[in-house]
């Protein structure tokens, strides 16, 4: 087999505290368990370095770390570096292009952090800096250029534009901040090939804010937010939910709220997915000529589908969920872009994030 038919997929199981590794072969299709893998309680988001070997995994919880883990692209082995204690609990993370730095949403600390990985590598998890104020801050994405960061603040119902300036004291510059209406909630976002927009979805109503990025400066222009899907035509706005370990709304009452959760941008950037967690959809949205979106299909998948993942040809989609114990692989129609179920295969409890990377092969001899 070549790199295209064959893909590792990651996926973090935050109950059993391990990153379930899988073989995807795209000839077949066929998704196919490989090894588990002990991180710790509550493992939850992933990054892939930029040289598809280095992983990072955030456990959250009392006891919050970061793993270190070298990926063999070859057999899909995980072997660990380190791991560090660290003072925040990170809802998601990501390094720069040029794995010297790894940024941080805490989502419980209303924080972003910023880490130099040199630093973290000689055991040392003290932070650069740390942006406070920002309430409930959920997501951050590198632009490829790696000039800028966006984080976004969904108890704030804003997004910050951040400059990074190596020659400063601080790292990272808020150049911009976006406001949205009262009540969007923005989760996570994703930049489209290329860079020129970024998409970024809304967990109370399932929309997606579609923005013009100006390269020169990292500035956003907001260009429109998506309709609602039919789909959901019968639910009411979410809101943001209390820690696990607090008391929850009436079960009743969540029934009835849109809940959504990952986004995901296709290769070729014509299509934009989207997961929603009550009804244990995936959404597809199509990008019309105008750059704005519009809903193309759904699908039912994982119960309560926080995470899924694209693989590198635009041609196959894996999906988990937190409610489920299997783990799930579409294929993705060119011309349509609709969704239709390939293999399935078990997984873990609590699976809530998938990184897919392409497999290498060792020249023959």
């Amino acid at each position: 087999m070549d790199i295209l038919k064959s893909c590792i997929v990651l996926v973090s199981n935050s109950a059993d505290g391990h990153l379930s590794t899988y073989e995807l072969d795209t000839s077949t299709p066929t998704l196919r368990a490989s090894e588990r893998h002990a991180i710790g309680s509550q493992v939850m988001p992933l990054a892939v370095c930029a040289d598809q070997r280095t992983i990072y995994a955030a456990t959250r919880g009392v006891a919050p770390s970061l793993v270190k883990c070298a990926l063999d692209t070859r057999t899909g082995h995980l072997t660990d570096e380190y791991r560090i204690a660290i003072d925040a609990s990170l809802v998601s993370i990501a390094t720069d292009r040029s794995g010297r730095f790894l940024f941080g949403a805490s989502y419980g600390g209303h924080e972003v952090i910023v880490y130099s990985v040199a630093r973290l590598d000689s055991g040392d998890s003290t932070p650069l800096q740390t942006l406070s104020g920002v309430r409930n801050a959920h997501a951050v994405v590198v632009s490829d250029d790696n000039r800028f960061v966006y984080v976004t603040s969904l108890g704030n119902d804003e997004l910050l534009c951040c400059e990074i300036d190596e020659n400063q004291t601080q790292l990272l510059t808020v150049v911009d901040t976006v406001s949205f209406e009262d009540g969007f909630g923005p989760r996570h976002m994703r930049l489209s090939p290329g860079g020129e927009w970024l998409y970024v979805l809304s967990e109370f109503r399932a929309t997606v804010a579609v923005f013009r990025r100006d390269a020169a400066n990292g500035k956003l222009g907001l260009h429109g937010v998506s309709p609602r899907a039919s789909v959901l035509a019968g639910m009411n706005d979410g809101f943001a939910r209390p820690p696990a370990t607090d008391p929850q709304p009436d079960p009743t009452t969540l029934s009835s709220l849109i809940w959504a959760a990952d986004i995901h941008v296709r290769p070729d950037g014509r299509f934009v997915y989207i997961s929603e967690r009550t009804t244990n959809r995936l959404l597809v949205l199509r990008v019309r000529s105008d750059g704005m979106l519009e809903h193309a299909g759904h699908v039912e998948t994982e119960a309560q589908p926080r995470g899924f993942c694209i693989d590198p040809s635009g041609r196959f989609l894996v999906v988990c969920g937190e409610r489920s114990t299997r783990v799930s692989l579409f294929s993705i129609d060119a011309e349509s872009g609709a969704l239709a179920l390939c293999s399935s295969s078990g997984g873990g409890q609590g699976a809530n994030w998938v990184e897919i990377v392409a497999r290498t092969w060792a020249p023959r001899i």
